[in-house]
């Protein structure tokens, strides 16, 4: 839509379609979060158990400590966010296999059923609209996305982070 109105502009300048992109960006960010706030409540959990198992999904068996540091909980925040997420069913403890004291975060056959319901569709659509893109597109699309990230990481003072490790 933002792209389509610049693209129309009869004289298109480069600040015009920098500022399309900065709309469609900012509808974007607002589509995300609408989709992320009903994710959560067809879950029936709340946004911040939503982030905590989104790290579960990503990563596979993780610890409590690493979700926290993922999504900038404290511990026993994360503990108490866990909790829920495993009374609805989509995550379970197990023991370490490396420590035994220790306790890793899984998800379970339902939490991967329920999610992929939310999310496979959203998968399939993405995997269909980048398939029109050419290589060069891609890597300018991909290009764009890692560095407006570490800008915002940047703005919040975090730093560079690697998005597979928090």
């Amino acid at each position: 839509m933002f792209y389509d109105q610049a693209v129309k502009m009869s004289n298109e300048t480069r600040a015009d379609l920098i500022a399309a992109i900065g709309k469609a960006v900012q509808a974007f960010q607002d589509a995300t979060d609408s989709f992320d706030e009903a994710a959560a409540a067809r879950l029936g959990i709340n946004r911040t158990d939503l982030r905590c198992l989104g790290v579960v999904a990503a990563r596979g068996p993780v610890s409590v400590g690493e979700i926290g540091r993922a999504v900038d909980l404290t511990r026993g925040a994360a503990t108490t966010a866990l909790d829920r997420v495993e009374r609805a069913g989509y995550v379970r403890r197990i023991r370490n296999p490396e420590d035994r004291r220790g306790v890793l975060i899984v998800m379970t056959d339902a939490g991967r059923a329920a999610t992929g319901a939310i999310w496979a569709p959203m998968v399939a659509a993405g995997d269909v609209m980048l398939s029109r893109y050419s290589l060069a597109e891609l890597r300018t699309i991909l290009r764009f996305l890692e560095e407006s990230r570490q800008a915002q990481l940047d703005e919040l003072g975090q730093g560079s982070q690697d998005p597979t490790t928090g």
